[in-house]
This record gives C-alpha cells, sequence and structure tokens, in this order.
C-alpha cells in the first residue's frame, strides 16, 4: 500500500515521496529514499517536525502508508488550498463528519509551522491537534472511503480494488 500512496502523492504533487522511518529493506523493496529523524519512534507530532527540518521545500506533505484511496485528485485539492497564502497547513476532514480532521493527510507551509509546532513539542505536547493551535488551518472535505485506512486485508472487503 506504502507504494501506492507514494505513487497518488507524486501523481498530486509532481515531485517524488519519501519515507520516513522505514528500514533499508522497506526502502529498497519501494524504491524511494527514506529517513529517520532525530525523533524517530516518538509519534506523528515528532515525525512531522522531523520530516519539515530535513525538506529544502517551503510546503511538506504527509500520508500515512495505510490511505491507499487517498488520490492524487485528492492531495491536489490540498495543494490547492496551500495556494492561499494565509493558510498554514491544509487537511483532508471526512465529508460525513466535518469535525474529524486526519493530521496525517495534509500539506503544511513549513515557515509558518515549523516554529510553532516545534515549541509545542518542546513544551511537552504529542498530539497533532494540540500543537496546531493558532495556525490558520484550511479542512478539505474529503470521501470517506478517500480517508479511510486500511489495516487488515478485511477492510478492502467494503472498498472495492486499490
Amino acid at each position: 500500500m506504502a507504494k501506492i500512496v507514494a505513487s497518488n502523492m507524486q501523481s498530486g504533487f509532481g515531485v517524488e515521496a519519501k519515507l520516513i522511518g522505514a528500514d533499508q529493506q522497506t526502502s529498497l523493496l519501494l524504491g524511494l529514499e527514506t529517513f529517520n529523524g532525530y525523533r524517530e519512534g516518538n509519534g506523528p507530532l515528532a515525525a512531522i517536525i522531523d520530516a519539515m527540518e530535513v525538506s529544502d521545500q517551503e510546503l511538506v506533505a504527509f500520508a500515512p502508508n495505510d490511505t491507499p484511496y487517498f488520490s492524487a485528485i485528492d492531495f491536489r485539492a490540498l495543494l490547492f488550498e496551500m495556494e492561499n497564502p494565509n493558510v498554514d497547513v491544509a487537511v483532508a476532514v471526512d465529508e460525513m463528519d466535518l469535525t474529524r480532521a486526519h493530521w496525517l493527510l495534509s500539506v503544511w507551509r513549513k515557515s509558518a509551522c515549523l516554529p510553532k509546532i516545534l515549541a509545542e513539542y518542546d513544551r511537552g505536547e504529542r498530539s497533532i491537534h494540540g500543537a496546531v493551535k493558532g495556525l490558520n488551518i484550511a479542512s478539505v472535505a474529503c470521501g470517506a472511503t478517500s480517508v479511510c485506512n486500511i489495516n487488515a486485508v478485511t477492510d478492502l472487503s467494503d472498498r472495492g480494488t486499490i
């Protein structure tokens, strides 16, 4: 599934996707570069911070490897929101529950977000939703299937094929 997610990201953004925290065998198998950050193993917020710190790009996108239905079109919808210079982060939300943000399906403006979330992390915050308070957030409604995590083969039975 990680290969599908990476392909969807690459199609949506036009740049190569990278893995965060994958072992060397997985990286070689998928043909994708990986990195392990300073905060490796300390949760999603730590991974976001690590990725932003090593990225030379102003916009940094994230997607978990268990979201194969989040398409290139969905990634482009996030990117479209980032055209507004006042938006700090664009996050996918389930169109059936607009209060449910999927923080790992997101695009972040590094210059605005990194100092804020790093300060929150250093203060002891470990949740993404806690660290983003005060940032300008654009919610992007996406189909329930698009934001669905596939954690077992049985999760595929009612979703179709990938």
